[in-house]
């Protein structure tokens, strides 16, 4: 399948199956990870990968309640309900049954190189996932999450660097259900300029 079909074809996945993925689909996943564009060249981001769903779902409830939940009627999707659409669903997370943590230079988190850069990774690593037929949803809140109360001992446990923290959470898992439709891009949204 050509790459673009394929960002074209994957969708942000929030019911999964509880199924754990492969460890050499996990391995291929977070490779694609550190190979996404970084600024500088400075491969400035480190992945952690969990597959312990138990855990999973503790930070995830954590991730949850770092989120506003009333965003006024509007929601995300009905046939794949986030926490902002279903105030019923306890985890950030829905389920997965692995979850990367994208990790950034804590001295440049907060500029837009680094969370860009965060990003990519993720991208690349939900698109790779995609190939490798495992379903994924990009979630953000990691910074709050690890801010609250005992989650910092994880990452103290996991032993990533102090100079490193989550900036973003990779879903990853088999769907329950069937996948969603392609959705109709909005009009107007590509600008091409022309040669003069």
């Amino acid at each position: 399948m050509e790459m673009l079909e394929k960002m074209k074809m994957r969708r942000s996945i929030r019911k999964y199956r509880k199924v754990p993925v492969e460890r050499e689909k996990l391995e291929m996943i977070m490779e694609a990870g550190i190979y996404a564009p970084n600024p500088g060249g400075r491969q400035g981001t480190k992945v952690i990968m969990l597959e312990d769903a138990e855990l999973i779902e503790k930070i995830g409830i954590v991730n949850a309640a770092c989120e506003n939940r009333n965003w006024g009627g509007r929601g995300v999707s009905p046939e794949q309900p986030s926490i902002i659409d279903d105030l019923s669903i306890r985890s950030g997370f829905y389920g997965c049954q692995a979850l990367g943590i994208v990790c950034v230079e804590r001295e440049r988190a907060a500029t837009v190189n680094c969370i860009g850069g965060a990003f990519t990774v993720a991208e690349n690593m939900v698109l790779e996932a995609y190939d490798l037929g495992v379903s994924s949803c990009i979630v953000g809140r990691a910074e709050a999450t690890f801010k609250q109360e005992g989650m910092q001992a994880l990452l103290d446990e996991w032993g990533l660097d102090p100079a490193y923290m989550p900036l973003v959470f990779v879903c990853l898992g088999y769907i329950d259900g069937n996948y969603p439709k392609l959705k109709p891009r909005h009009e107007g949204r590509t600008i091409y300029i022309g040669r003069k």
